[in-house]
């Protein structure tokens, strides 16, 4: 069974990081697909927090060649120390997203860990479309 990962912000396919460098041979671009969630503007990233209440996120998802060596990559990237940690900023888990075609994955996903109250909710579901129009504004 593949494992996926289901990225909503810097890690997107046409966001341009240097840390994608790393991973890049790992990943096998699936699709665009989304996630029951709210989207929060962090500063320089996003964070998205798991909701039921309608509001989706939208994001990529990728199937993963080795598994561990990117999610090792990424967990620092993210600032998940080994083995996790309960107050971090983000946490990775397996969620169900639903790609453009209907077909349901599960996939890994960076969850937002902390409050969000002082942070400004993202009405777009999607982060780049986010970014282009703050940018205009």
């Amino acid at each position: 069974m593949p494992d996926y990962l289901f990225v909503y912000g810097t890690l997107r396919r046409n966001y341009d990081l240097k840390l994608k460098d790393r991973v890049r041979d790992q990943l096998q671009y699936v699709g665009q697909a989304k996630v029951g969630a709210a989207l929060y503007d962090l500063g320089r990233y996003p964070g998205a927090i798991k909701s039921r209440k309608g509001q989706e996120v939208i994001g990529d998802v990728f199937e993963l060649n080795d598994a561990g060596k990117v999610l090792r990559i990424l967990d620092k990237y993210e600032g998940i120390p080994e083995g996790g940690a309960p107050d971090s900023e983000f946490v990775r888990k397996k969620s169900k997203v639903r790609l453009r075609s209907g077909k349901e994955v599960t996939a890994w996903v960076y969850w937002y860990n902390l409050d969000p109250k002082n942070k400004t909710k993202i009405k777009h579901k999607d982060y780049l479309n986010y970014l282009k129009n703050k940018s205009t504004s």
